[in-house]
């Protein structure tokens, strides 16, 4: 949301959103197509819905959406060229916040109980219901990451971002990154740019115990957090 709100801010005429609706359920389609092999069709159907929907539009769009890893393929497949901004977080960070977020406060108490509402790796990774919800967490972070990486050779235009860098102490290292992704976004870079905008988080995870287990973090994490530049 921190791009969200910085694009809204400084490019008048662009529209972003973070995860727009329908996407949570084409998410669970896309899942479900995935893990079970059905619904295919529906979740191709919904996917062209959504991207009319959002992309077919006049004046320029730009998505923030991270519930559309299920369905990387059908964005490989669209006709219309793709723009991306894959940014990361190091695995076990991103782990604990998933684990405590869960969700919007609106479905965070149920959304545990509700069938391929979360990002969902397929194939599953051996003994998936035993594994912690950590754990979890951890599996989704290399099959995300792995799949908008695989964007890569049919996107347009393809950026790589740490959150580390982004929101760097060295506000030089933050602007040359930001710098980066208003470029490959093909937005002109706001020539006034406080460092304070850098501080503002919006919609924070709620307090939660710390799940933090660096070894898991290596054994499960540590070959594809190294190709994405993270040492654990």
């Amino acid at each position: 949301m921190f791009l969200e709100n910085l694009i809204a801010r400084h490019c008048p005429g662009v529209t972003a959103e973070h995860e727009p609706s329908p996407s949570r359920y084409l998410m669970m389609l896309g899942n479900m197509r995935n893990d079970w092999g059905v619904m295919a069709c529906a979740t191709r159907r919904l996917a062209r819905y959504h991207q009319e929907k959002h992309h077919g539009k006049p004046g320029k769009y730009i998505e923030i959406n991270p519930f559309l890893c299920p369905v990387t393929d059908l964005l490989a497949a669209t006709p219309a060229p793709i723009r991306i901004v894959h940014m990361l977080r190091s695995p076990g960070a991103w782990a604990q916040s998933m684990t405590t977020f869960k969700a919007s406060t609106r479905y965070r108490h149920v959304i545990d109980y509700v069938p391929f509402a979360k990002p969902y790796p397929a194939p599953r990774p051996k003994d998936w219901n035993r594994l912690s919800p950590f754990a979890k967490g951890l599996h989704r972070w290399n099959w995300c990451n792995t799949r908008i990486a695989a964007l890569e050779p049919v996107a347009q235009s393809y950026i790589r971002v740490r959150c580390e860098d982004l929101f760097s102490e060295d506000p030089e290292r933050s602007r040359t990154v930001l710098a980066g992704i208003f470029a490959t976004l093909d937005l002109p870079f706001p020539e006034r740019l406080a460092s304070e905008e850098f501080q503002l988080r919006v919609n924070p995870a709620p307090q939660g115990d710390d799940l933090r287990d660096p070894p898991l973090e290596r054994a499960i994490c540590g070959k594809v957090a190294a190709a994405f530049g993270y040492d654990l």
